[in-house]
């Protein structure tokens, strides 16, 4: 996730959802942890984490009994802020049996950053193992090199008991801890401009109000979209954009860059055969896009660069042409 530079606050706040499962609900162990590095982030940073089947307090609650400082605090009812220093923070996993917890973790960097810069972010998982080891103590007793010659010896005028070893003596537990990394993931915020970064953040943005539409309100990850959504948004405001005007899409916002009056058709789908002469020079390609076969013919070799990537990757090929002349292939799109 890419940060501007100078910008607005807005485009330095940098959203990451992630997904984790509660801990173990079992009572004797402790919760697990996000071991968060904060890396190169500059101090004064601060972080927030949104679990919206979480309730903050219970997270502060596990820090205070855990940790003897720590720099977490509620932000709202189901927000965690951290404030960054460098180094290392954790954040304990609240215990439960159910459903995974959705998240969203955002950056707030300050206006300091230069374009160049790279920050880079790793979250852990942190478990811990307790196992209780039983001490065993035995009373002094002769060695069995003793006790077999004692057996041996011959008796004199009666007979000899033999050598009996006292019982194990409990002397009470030892405690054991494992702690271990169960999983991560990173976090990488390059920083740049805002010519860059709209039309990246307005597609997002259009795909993510579509994702919204298809979900029901029930679902977990419902509310982490819709505040993602607003957080998109006034980065896409922020970068110079209207995201009021950006409509929902599965495609993302509409190909810019043509001369103003200029209309023209969209076809997608796969290529199905890259075409040669008979002297092996390019001519053209074979677009399937569900609906029908469409030939179109070509001989740039830029257009046979992309057709061919686009073939041996299976990737989706969007190929837009003048409305007036079909012939003419004005842009050439790959969906990954």
């Amino acid at each position: 996730t890419v940060s501007d530079n100078p910008g607005p606050a807005d485009t330095h706040r940098i959203p990451q959802t992630f997904d984790v499962r509660p801990s173990d609900p079992a009572p004797d162990q402790g919760p697990d942890e996000l071991m968060i590095d904060w890396g190169n982030v500059p101090a004064g940073s601060i972080a927030s984490i949104y679990w919206p089947q979480v309730q903050a307090a219970d997270v502060i609650a596990l820090a205070d009994s855990a940790y003897a400082t720590h720099m977490l605090t509620a932000a709202d009812t189901n927000t965690i802020s951290i404030k960054i220093h460098g180094g290392v923070s954790y954040v304990p996993i609240p215990k439960g049996a159910g459903d995974n917890f959705a998240g969203l973790l955002t950056i707030d960097l300050p206006q300091t950053v230069i374009t160049g810069q790279e920050f880079d972010v790793l979250v852990r998982r942190i478990s811990t193992r307790v196992v209780q080891n039983i001490i065993i103590r035995t009373e002094a007793a002769p060695s069995d090199v003793e006790a077999t010659k004692a057996a041996r010896r011959p008796a004199r005028g009666r007979a000899r008991k033999p050598v009996e070893k006292p019982e194990p003596e409990s002397l009470g537990t030892d405690i054991t801890v494992w702690r271990y990394v169960v999983g991560n993931f990173a976090v990488s915020i390059p920083v740049a401009t805002a010519q860059t970064m709209l039309l990246p953040e307005e597609n997002t943005l259009a795909i993510l109000k579509w994702r919204l539409l298809q979900m029901s309100p029930a679902n977990r990850w419902y509310k982490v979209l819709d505040r993602y959504i607003s957080l998109i948004a006034a980065r896409v405001d922020g970068l110079g954009g209207n995201s009021n005007s950006i409509q929902p899409s599965p495609t993302g916002v509409p190909v810019k860059g043509y001369r103003p009056g200029e209309k023209f058709r969209e076809y997608e789908g796969k290529v199905l055969e890259v075409v040669y002469g008979c002297f092996g020079e390019f001519v053209g390609f074979v677009l399937d896009d569900c609906k029908a076969l469409r030939a179109f013919r070509t001989r740039a070799r830029g257009i046979e660069e992309v057709v061919l990537r686009a073939c041996r990757d299976d990737l989706t090929l969007v190929v837009f042409v003048d409305e007036d002349r079909e012939e003419r292939i004005v842009r050439l799109m790959l969906r990954c």
